[in-house]
């Protein structure tokens, strides 16, 4: 065998070692070196010299001193220190574009938001994301080259490795490439990805979601889409599109078209967009006036939660607009669970936030069409709330910090 296999094994080998550590240190929080050693199966001496470079090289440990002895050797403590280095998380919705600058300690040091502005164009989306990277950038006493990266949630089917969106029905886009846009625009790495999938990933990496193996995230906002975990691991599927939930057909006979061409899909059925609409057709008939007084005789103010709003005071035919979306949203969670047979559902998106009305009548809309009626169906809303995607988009990030792995 040539020599310089021996090279590539041992400087892999001790790239897996270097990541072993830091991920244990990490999950931990503060662990002692012994410890270390116990965890992980390597020597002592391998772990004082990971731990050191880990100090002084990376910047993403601290020692936190001599622990409390239990007879033995006083214990050598070691904890993550992510004060110094910062992640930027962005949420590209439909209206707004929300972006946050964070430590790798996961506490927030700014956020900003602006509107999307989705009516001018693609081009200026972008300059308008760049716009937010930029101002938190400008956040006072930053050190930029302590930012490491940025992580971009984006609704849409993401082809990752070619930096493209090749469709997206919430934008209107269609084989736009993101990492060209982006790198005419901002100067550090990023990474993005479908932002359903990054609301599984940050509900596996820091929610209540890290409970359980096998869990999907439902994110029912403007669109309707899954991201799946199956055995603790995210789905991506063969090309990165897996969790498309929205574009199931619920209705074959529908006369609804949705955004991505097709009739009769969840999403052009139960969607905060359609909720909103129809809530717009009571108003335009006069069939609402809840709905009439609750936006002071402006449709342009009707949106899914006021319809949810108009339907708690007791307008029956707000009430019937949210049964039926409850119901189409019913055959759709009930055919994944049954195919996936989760653990937990989580809801996150704009209309889920509609508290335990919504979640109980989703539930008893579900349980009517399993399999297994005497199924406990666990529905529950996501950890983060709106800053589900968010955490995700950091989440994505950390990961490829602590594999030592670059973003793009």
């Amino acid at each position: 065998m040539p020599s310089g296999y021996n090279k590539v094994d041992s400087t892999v080998m001790n790239k897996m070692n270097k990541v072993q550590v830091l991920r244990l240190i990490h999950n931990k929080k503060n662990i002692s070196r012994a410890d270390i050693v116990k965890l992980t199966g390597l020597t002592p001496p391998t772990v004082t010299r990971i731990v050191e470079q880990l100090i002084n090289e990376d910047g993403f440990v601290k020692y936190l001193g001599i622990g409390d002895s239990n007879g033995g050797r006083p214990p050598v403590m070691v904890a993550f220190d992510g004060t110094e280095s910062y992640v930027i998380a962005i949420d590209l919705g439909a209206t707004l574009i929300r972006g946050m600058l964070t430590d790798l300690n996961n506490d927030i040091q700014m956020e900003i938001q602006i509107s999307t502005e989705l009516e001018k164009g693609y081009e200026a989306v972008m300059d308008n994301l760049a716009t937010v990277v930029d101002r938190l950038l400008k956040r006072r006493g930053l050190i930029i080259n302590k930012v490491l990266g940025i992580g971009i949630g984006i609704a849409g089917l993401v082809e990752g490795k070619k930096g493209v969106i090749e469709f997206s029905p919430d934008f209107g886009w269609e084989s736009v490439n993101i990492n060209d846009s982006l790198n005419k625009r901002i100067s550090l790495p990023f990474i993005f990805d479908n932002s359903t999938r990054l609301m599984a990933l940050g509900e596996r990496a820091f929610g209540i979601g890290k409970n359980y193996r096998n869990f999907t995230v439902i994110n029912i906002g403007y669109g309707i889409a899954a991201g799946i975990v199956i055995e603790g691991e995210t789905v991506f599927g063969s090309q990165g599109k897996a969790g498309e939930f929205g574009h199931i057909i619920v209705d074959q006979k529908s006369n609804i078209q949705c955004q991505c061409g097709n009739y009769g899909c969840l999403e052009a059925l139960a969607s905060g967009r359609r909720i909103a609409a129809l809530g717009k057709e009571l108003f335009g008939k006069r069939e609402s006036l809840m709905i009439s007084e609750l936006c002071k005789n402006d449709p342009n103010l009707i949106d899914a939660k006021l319809v949810f709003e108009a339907a708690r005071a007791g307008d029956d035919n707000a009430n019937k607009v949210i049964e039926v979306a409850t119901n189409y949203l019913g055959i759709g969670i009930a055919s994944l669970v049954n195919l996936l047979d989760p653990e937990v559902i989580f809801m996150g998106g704009g209309v889920s936030s509609n508290g335990e009305m919504f979640i109980n009548s989703l539930k008893k809309a579900t349980e009517g069409y399993l399999i297994s009626r005497k199924k406990n169906l666990d529905i529950q809303p996501v950890t983060f709330g709106d800053y589900a995607t968010l955490t995700g988009a950091f989440s994505l990030v950390v990961d490829k910090i602590l594999r030592f792995e670059s973003l793009q």
